[in-house]
């Protein structure tokens, strides 16, 4: 019996790590605040340029 619960020592550590990579991997995946704006900035500035490429067709004026 004893030797059976020797192996199972370091299946559970290598579990632990396991999770512990896991759980850092996901940490680093989470967006912040400065990830949101960002990307509301950068629809904000594609919204922009699709009006200015609207309005110029409507007045006749060749896109830059």
């Amino acid at each position: 019996m004893t030797h059976t619960a020797n192996h199972s020592v370091p299946v559970q550590g290598k579990i632990r790590r396991t999770l512990a990579a896991v759980s850092a991997w996901l940490s680093a995946l989470e967006r912040t605040s400065y990830d949101y704006t960002q990307d509301r900035i950068d629809r904000l500035e594609q919204e922009v340029a699709g009006l200015k490429e609207e309005l110029q067709e409507i007045r006749g004026v060749k896109p830059e």
